[in-house]
């Protein structure tokens, strides 16, 4: 596959994996217990990493869809965001893994011989075999404590990738999939 085919076939499966769900996500969040999120109010979004080949692949429209989407929920919380990492009280990052993944399913049927007169299978039984490929994404979002620079909170969101051809509908996904990210940001405070 060519570098122009990856890079579109990446642009495709992230804009999938925060837009293209077809229910309501669901994330699942961990967190350092013994960190003091009631201080947090301040938020920087860390710029996207792109020193990785995974995340060349991502245009600069997709990440500001996905950052936008995250941005919002945020400030629909209460948070600041802020545009200093000094005047930060966590900092924000972001990154999505895919996998190409295979679904493979066997049947067992039985053969059926031209027989009009015969009641049930007659014949030898036969294992049919389906083969699905798909794509898995897993979107991660770390909250990083600025002193430390260690994560201190994280939410993922597993799920098949698929595309979402219609914008407005995508946009109520990316809306969808941060609420989801962000439903127990902070810790016991599921809003």
């Amino acid at each position: 596959m060519s570098f122009a085919n990856t890079r579109a076939l990446a642009a495709l499966l992230l804009i999938a994996l925060v837009t293209g769900c077809s229910s309501t996500p669901k994330a699942t969040m961990d967190y350092d217990t013994s960190y003091d999120f009631s201080k947090v109010r301040a938020i920087y979004i860390q710029p996207f990493d792109r020193n990785t080949p995974a995340t060349i692949k991502v245009s600069d429209i997709q990440i500001g869809r996905v950052t936008d989407a995250l941005r919002t929920e945020l400030l629909r919380r209460g948070y600041e965001i802020v545009e200093n990492r000094a005047d930060a009280d966590m900092f924000l990052s972001w990154h999505l893994v895919t996998e190409e993944r295979a679904d493979v399913r066997t049947y067992n049927s039985y053969s059926y011989y031209n027989c009009w007169r015969c009641v049930g299978p007659v014949g030898p039984g036969v294992t049919d075999v389906s083969v699905n490929y798909y794509t898995q994404g897993s979107f991660f979002v770390d909250m990083i404590d600025p002193t430390s620079l260690r994560s201190v909170w994280r939410a993922v969101i597993e799920s098949r990738l698929r595309s979402q051809p219609d914008p407005e509908k995508a946009a109520e996904n990316r809306a969808a999939a941060a609420q989801a990210v962000f439903l127990e940001f902070p810790p016991g405070s599921a809003q």
